[in-house]
């Protein structure tokens, strides 16, 4: 019975030792993939950011021109009928346009709905990320402000555009932060 008795045992430690490997092994590629799933998502969050500064560069450029266009306008303002018409159009066109800027959320979005945020292991990178992307709702509702205001007041519009530069509102450090957070992260990654 002793020599039946150890087999048992035998069998019955090695069905435990393979099964504890199996779920070791398995958690090991879990951890691996949840890595790699990470990594891939921060890459998106980063693009998505950097796209953004791209499109809030383009915006602050075109607040400068409707800056200069208003000045042209306030400038000319007693001789515009001497000014070629073609002039006077364009820049009437650009100092009366609503700007606005619409700034996306979709990666912020799939990284947390896909519960991935939980497995940064960064909370202050995680801050980063939700700060940078408060910065941006707050560049879209402060542009919408301005431009409802500009368009509420009874004035001549390039008169308002001097007196108010849209431009001012638009602080970028949150997300330029963010993306440099994002960086470190993926190069010790």
């Amino acid at each position: 019975m002793k020599p039946a008795l150890e087999s048992f045992f035998s069998e019955l430690l090695a069905v435990i030792l393979g099964i504890v490997i199996t779920f070791a092994v398995q958690g090991m590629i879990d951890r691996a993939q949840d890595r790699k799933n990470v990594r891939s998502a921060l890459e998106l969050v980063r693009v998505e950011l950097s796209s953004h500064m791209d499109d809030i560069s383009h915006l602050k450029d075109y607040l400068a021109q409707q800056r200069l266009s208003a000045k042209y306008l306030e400038e000319n303002r007693d001789n515009l009928d001497a000014c070629p018409e073609d002039t006077v159009r364009f820049h009437q066109g650009i100092v009366n346009a609503d700007v606005s800027v619409a700034l996306s959320h979709d990666a912020l979005e799939l990284l947390k709905n896909s519960s991935l945020f939980q497995k940064v292991g960064d909370n202050v990178l995680s801050l980063k990320i939700i700060s940078a992307y408060d910065t941006c709702d707050q560049i879209v509702t402060d542009m919408y402000h301005s431009f409802t205001s500009r368009n509420a007041q009874s004035g001549d519009p390039s008169s308002w555009l001097l007196e108010h530069n849209p431009a001012d509102f638009i602080q970028t450090l949150e997300i330029e932060d963010a993306i440099e957070a994002i960086d470190a992260y993926l190069k010790k990654r």
